[in-house]
């Protein structure tokens, strides 16, 4: 099934929708999608996303990154801005919150480059460590969880820079209320290697012959996604609480009776 929906000015923009749960019901299309960042839209991209009927945009990005790259303004549309990763948390794993440079279309890992963050931090280990910590006491997903229980917010898109860290824990713990296996979660977060892969390809073709080994295996680190990330996010979970059942209910007062509703909205 072909999820993305492609656009001029996105990579990564998808419908979460058609995923089975236990149960056999499945998850309708047209109510999740998952994007990375919205600032090339086009003109003819602006009037396809207004054909979705989308209700909400959760956008997940640092203040710095909303400021160089704004979302399109979409009328009828309620946008909210609720950062998923602190600047704390960010100073904690050794990852800068924004960088010296301001030109608004050059990639973010040219600015991690330039700011020497490849020369001292193994850029695995950090995604490692932002996972672990991303599903915990975080209030940008506590502010998703309610958003989702309303049927009046639906469509939902959830975005960040790259639609693949902050924005693919989101869609994770979505799928994860509704009842989604493990198994489809990691299909649905292991879709962005895919998506990513030919503008992934060409930023590190440009990088080639201007960085050493090291950093271009830091960089490709930073620029995919691993099984291990996701894996370290349902770990970390159980490790915790035991069950997912548990933790909904713990961080998101997700009880049974309103993941029930929330299943019955949403699945069919």
């Amino acid at each position: 099934m072909n999820r993305l929906i492609p656009f001029q000015g996105t990579h990564n923009f998808r419908d979460m929708g058609g995923y089975r749960t236990a149960d056999g019901r499945k998850v309708k299309h047209g109510l999740f999608f998952r994007s990375d960042e919205l600032f090339a839209l086009s003109e003819q991209d602006i009037r396809d996303f207004q054909g979705l009927n989308i209700r909400t945009i959760v956008d997940y990005r640092s203040e710095y990154e909303v400021q160089k790259k704004p979302d399109p303004i979409f009328p009828q549309v309620n946008h909210l801005h609720v950062q998923a990763i602190t600047s704390g948390s960010l100073s904690m794993m050794n990852m800068p919150d924004q960088t010296e440079n301001e030109d608004q279309q050059e990639h973010f890992i040219i600015g991690l480059l330039k700011s020497g963050f490849f020369k001292q931090y193994r850029s695995d280990t950090m995604m490692l460590d932002l996972y672990r910590n991303l599903v915990f006491n975080n209030p940008a997903y506590q502010r998703l969880m309610e958003m989702i229980q309303l049927e009046n917010n639906l469509g939902l898109l959830q975005h960040c820079t790259a639609g693949k860290d902050r924005t693919g824990v989101g869609a994770a713990l979505i799928l994860m209320a509704l009842g989604v296996s493990e198994a489809d979660i990691m299909e649905d977060y292991l879709l962005t290697n895919e998506t990513m892969r030919e503008i992934n390809g060409q930023i590190l073709h440009q990088l080639a012959g201007h960085v050493d080994e090291d950093d271009l295996k830091n960089i490709e680190h930073m620029l995919g996604i691993k099984e291990e990330y996701m894996e370290a996010v349902f770990k970390s979970v159980k490790d915790k609480y035991g069950d997912y059942d548990s933790y909904l209910a713990a961080q998101f007062d997700l009880t049974l009776s309103k993941r029930e509703a929330l299943q019955k909205l949403c699945l069919e």
